[in-house]
């Protein structure tokens, strides 16, 4: 009977019925961060990443959770009027629900809960803050495993052993990637208080609600989207107009480190933040799909700008060599992390081909896709013109 504290006591013991609640969203908050910290997401993702994951383990049925840290479950019906009644509005208070609450917000702060955006400085706080640490992080080791303490015998373990980035490079790339971090987190933080707050979304949290079949698919599904939107994307900035305004900024790191996986153009990571997440407002996907999807792309970005030597774990995933050529050459391998999309439309790097900044590929969009279309053969036949920029 939990109407009895002293009862409710002696059954769940002094610790589980003052702090269950605390401890068992602990425990989730805890599992949830360690998740993204296992993935390694460094482009300002980690506030929409963890919030996914926590409102998935939210939504979900944990009998196992409840055994270890056995909910205080308070039925309020139970209680004399008077301690409902105080119960229900310290609760309100907590929660940031009653009148006195938003009175003591500061007026913007009002306006934005107005607009479903409750919370908003702190998702933005700890999107930016958990970005840039983990940023630092898992950058700061690979410089220190790698371009520190191996410094000496580069032919072991970097792509392009006899380059290096220059000194002002380095500080160059280091300086432009917080600033995008803090930015991207930011943005990041924004989405992931409009979601948190029940605001309109596609993103549903029950593996089951829309059948077991389409929550499989849709893994495949959301990654060849991502896959596909940055691949043309990453096409469009290499056109020479372009690539001079905007995109040339991050192929200033033509021996890239992982420091420079954000080092870019603020407009380059609008479109990169706008564009994964699309899907979460547009199609039905599962909070672990996406956020999955989200890590996995995040991950294998940091590593594919390390610098160092490194094979894939996967068989569509390229070694790490794949996009450090993109930087060594330029205008060839413009996929991230799957060669289809190369292979599709004969951007794959050749041996036989001659690269530089200064050579742009022309190469039809449509040239493998329909092979009927009617220039097709010429193309073929000139699969790149040089020109320059």
């Amino acid at each position: 009977n939990m109407a009895n504290p002293n009862m409710a006591q002696q059954k769940m013991g002094w610790v589980s019925y003052y702090f269950g609640d605390y401890l068992r969203h602990l425990f989730v908050i805890t599992t949830s961060l360690l998740l993204v910290v296992m993935a390694c997401s460094l482009h300002g993702n980690v506030a929409l990443v963890s919030l996914l994951i926590y409102k998935s383990f939210q939504s979900m049925d944990m009998p196992w959770l409840d055994a270890i840290i056995p909910m205080r479950g308070i039925d309020l019906t139970e209680l004399d009027p008077q301690a409902a009644s105080n119960l229900t509005c310290t609760i309100a208070i907590d929660n940031g629900t009653s009148a006195d609450s938003d009175q003591m917000l500061p007026e913007y702060l009002q306006v934005l809960k107005g607009y479903g955006m409750k919370d908003w400085l702190l998702h933005v706080a700890y999107g930016a803050g958990s970005s840039l640490i983990m940023y630092y992080t898992v950058c700061g080791y690979l410089q220190w495993q790698y371009y520190y303490k191996q410094r000496h015998e580069p032919h072991k373990w970097k792509c392009q052993p006899e380059r290096f980035l220059t000194p002002s490079n380095e500080r160059h790339e280091i300086i432009v990637g917080t600033m995008n971090i803090l930015f991207s987190g930011s943005l990041s933080g924004t989405i992931s208080c409009w979601i948190g707050n029940g605001n309109y979304t596609t993103v549903y949290f029950k593996p089951d609600e829309q059948g077991y079949i389409y929550f499989f698919l849709s893994i495949p599904i959301v990654f060849l989207y991502i896959e596909a939107s940055a691949y043309y994307y990453h096409r469009l900035v290499h056109f020479p107009i372009l690539y001079k305004y905007i995109h040339k900024h991050h192929h200033r790191y033509h021996s890239p480190t992982a420091f420079s996986a954000v080092a870019m153009s603020p407009i380059e990571i609008i479109f990169f933040v706008m564009c994964f997440i699309v899907p979460l407002f547009t199609i039905p996907v599962h909070a672990w799909v996406f956020a999955g999807n989200l890590m996995y792309i995040n991950y294998f970005g940091m590593l594919d700008h390390s610098g160092v030597m490194l094979e894939s774990w996967f068989p569509w995933q390229p070694n790490s060599k794949y996009h450090d050529d993109h930087h060594r050459y330029f205008h060839c391998n413009f996929g991230f992390n799957t060669t289809l999309f190369d292979r599709i439309h004969d951007t794959l790097r050749r041996e036989e081909r001659e690269y530089g900044e200064d050579i742009f590929l022309v190469v039809n969009f449509f040239i493998h896709v329909y092979p009927w279309y009617k220039l097709s053969k010429l193309i073929r036949s000139r699969s790149c013109m040089r020109y320059a920029s």
